[in-house]
């Protein structure tokens, strides 16, 4: 027996299946991630295939047909981006953000907290002006609901970051997993409330990759996001 359900969700991912459907990866606020079926939606005079593309806010009604795939009846924009799909460099950071989303949800029960936030981010980047820290922003908060939010530690006694404990620790020069002094402070200083610290486009680079080394200890079979060398470009 079917069970049909209302949902707001976000799409994090559309693969072309037969002739005219959609297999859609979404993030929704009632049961988490899960995959999804819509039929008919490709052909010539479909008009909202639109409503599908990664990153869009979306209402949808879809049912579970017993084991099946669900299967999406309709849906609809739950909030219209103004600029996110247009804007070239907005659009890069969206497109990272979702991109860190797929590798790192593992788990299918519903966090309606990690949904508003998830939510709110795509939100504020399509409203507010873009800082260079942004991508680097949403890695650091996207870890505190993922469980492994690093520790604002740091000290003149614990000046190294350890990625694989995600606290600041004092040197230790069997490990391998500990970032440089100067990597460390560059992270912290980004890790700060209301910093002011301006990092510039090496730091950033350095950063963000450390933050990549850091998920990959963290999440099981974390993959290389294909959106990364892009956003470098584009921000550079």
């Amino acid at each position: 027996m079917s069970k049909t359900f209302k949902s707001e969700g976000v799409v994090l991912r559309a693969l072309k299946y037969s002739e005219t459907s959609l297999i859609l990866d979404i993030y929704t606020e009632m049961h988490g991630i899960g995959s999804y079926i819509i039929s008919g939606v490709r052909k010539s005079k479909s008009k909202s295939a639109n409503v599908y593309q990664p990153m869009n806010i979306i209402d949808m009604v879809a049912y579970q047909p017993g084991n099946s795939l669900a299967r999406i009846k309709e849906a609809s924009y739950a909030y219209n981006y103004v600029q996110l799909n247009i804007d070239v460099i907005k659009s890069s950071i969206g497109i990272f953000f979702v991109d860190l989303l797929k590798a790192s949800i593992k788990e299918k029960e519903a966090n309606p907290a990690l949904y508003q936030f998830i939510k709110n981010t795509l939100i504020s980047l399509d409203q507010n002006p873009v800082h260079p820290l942004l991508p680097i922003n949403y890695a650091l908060g996207l870890t505190s609901y993922l469980g492994f939010q690093p520790s604002d530690n740091y000290g003149e006694a614990s000046p190294y970051f350890d990625l694989q404990s995600g606290e600041f620790v004092e040197n230790d020069l069997q490990s391998k997993y500990i970032l440089n002094e100067v990597v460390s402070q560059y992270l912290y200083n980004a890790m700060i409330e209301n910093n002011e610290t301006r990092l510039d486009k090496e730091a950033r680079k350095l950063v963000l990759d450390a933050l990549m080394n850091y998920y990959r200890f963290h999440v099981n079979e974390f993959k290389e996001l294909r959106s990364l060398p892009v956003l470098r470009t584009i921000l550079s």
